[in-house]
């Protein structure tokens, strides 16, 4: 099977409607995936550090295998993991990765990252331990595990070919490590993959904007509006508008509105939006219109897709190792490597004038050390950034993501093309 027939099939869906990334929804997965029996949860001893040949430490790195529609075809997907832990390999039957698998008589195999969920290495993630966490560094454990995985595999009468497949960060992955090592895959999904490292990331929350539509747009800025009006008062005011959000651990001001513009972010990202906006139409006065929003993030958004506390500096800054807590290690990724810094438009925000640049650097100053900060211009000139050199690279963009702005929004040659979805 050649490399351009599995594109051409890709192309004609819109694949990884399980994929999640930055800030994933965790419940929502969890949920998903949890209950899994039959797909044991595998082991990998993985290099701690590729790129110094005199460091020889090892961590144990989890990966799953799908084989339920493995045939002679050689097919193997690598479905790549991001910013979370995995418990288990895409096996749901509307999953378009088992789709594919289907299709061509695919092996599916699946590699925790590195630092997330149980592939720890170490039970401190100080600043000095997170050092290896890096996007080159998952690239390499992506290559070293997958051509030993593949060689341990029984011979076949035709050659393996791996294609990889990722959604947001991890769709980043995925077109980087067709990128890098081309000689190892012949063909990548990057659904939603974003390639372009944005320190200044205002676009994002213009296309929030833009996604939810005017009128639920004007809304949640006017609820924003509401809620600064009670934290500038300060005192007993701003302690009452927090509690209302049931954020009171938030005593950071810059923390508790971006945990008020994620969730209105991810509730138009991930597909909550009527449960978002329809309440806020309906409203009929200011302090009903709070209590509305308020109300959706506690009951909606705060049991599928997050909670405040994890936007807390006092929280991020706990070293202690956690299966189950990803939010350190994203944070240190962006504030070391990728920037993707949501920050407030000058004209028509949806968040709060305080989530600004200043505040990401004093967040990453404050978490991980002074003068911690990414050079996104320099990560941009190693992978290409939304003008990526690669080849049998297919992007996927869905209408409504903000997230799309990151990533390659037109073909960019024959061998690199890109659909848009178009959500309603």
């Amino acid at each position: 099977m050649r490399a351009t027939t599995i594109t051409t099939l890709i192309c004609l869906s819109f694949l990884i409607s399980n994929s999640f990334g930055l800030v994933y929804p965790r419940k929502h997965y969890e949920n998903l995936t949890r209950d899994q029996k039959a797909y044991p949860a595998l082991w990998f001893t993985q290099s701690l550090d590729h790129f110094n040949a005199l460091n020889t430490a090892t961590f144990q790195q989890k990966y799953y295998v799908n084989s339920d529609y493995e045939t002679d075809s050689g097919v193997v997907f690598l479905y790549i993991n991001g910013e979370g832990p995995v418990f288990g390999p895409p096996y749901l039957p509307d999953d378009e990765v088992v789709t594919l698998a289907q299709k061509f008589g695919g092996l599916i195999v699946t590699l925790e990252h590195r630092y997330y969920g149980q592939s720890l290495p170490f039970t401190d993630l100080s600043t000095e331990n997170l050092q290896y966490l890096s996007s080159k560094q998952a690239l390499f454990d992506l290559a070293h595990f997958i051509v030993s995985f593949t060689d341990s595999l029984p011979p076949l009468s035709v050659p393996r070919k791996i294609v990889t497949i990722g959604g947001s960060y991890s769709g980043a992955l995925s077109a980087w490590f067709r990128l890098k090592y081309p000689h190892i895959t012949v063909g990548s999904v990057a659904s939603s993959g974003v390639v372009n490292a944005i320190l200044d990331f205002t676009t994002f929350d213009q296309q929030v904007a833009e996604s939810a539509g005017p009128d639920c747009a004007a809304a949640l800025m006017k609820v924003t509006s509401l809620v600064e009006a009670q934290v500038k008062l300060g005192g007993d005011a701003k302690q009452q508008v927090k509690a209302l959000f049931k954020a009171e651990t938030l005593v950071d001001d810059g923390d508790f509105f971006y945990f008020l513009a994620d969730s209105m972010a991810e509730g138009v990202q991930y597909g909550y939006q009527d449960d978002e906006c329809l309440p806020l139409l309906a409203a009929t006065s200011e302090d009903e219109l709070v209590n509305i929003y308020a109300n959706y993030t506690i009951a909606v958004w705060g049991q599928i897709l997050g909670s405040p506390e994890e936007y807390g500096t006092a929280w991020q800054q706990n070293t202690t190792a956690d299966p189950s807590k990803a939010d350190r290690q994203w944070w240190f990724q962006t504030c070391t490597e990728l920037g993707y810094f949501q920050a407030a438009p000058e004209n028509g925000s949806i968040r709060s004038s305080w989530v600004n640049m200043s505040y990401f650097q004093s967040h990453c100053s404050a978490v991980f050390g002074n003068g911690v900060w990414p050079d996104a211009e320099a990560t941009n000139e190693y992978y290409g950034g939304n003008h990526t050199a690669a080849t049998n690279v297919y992007f996927v963009n869905g209408s409504q993501d903000p997230w799309q702005r990151a990533s390659v929004m037109s073909p960019l040659s024959p061998s690199e093309p890109e659909s848009t979805i178009v959500c309603h």
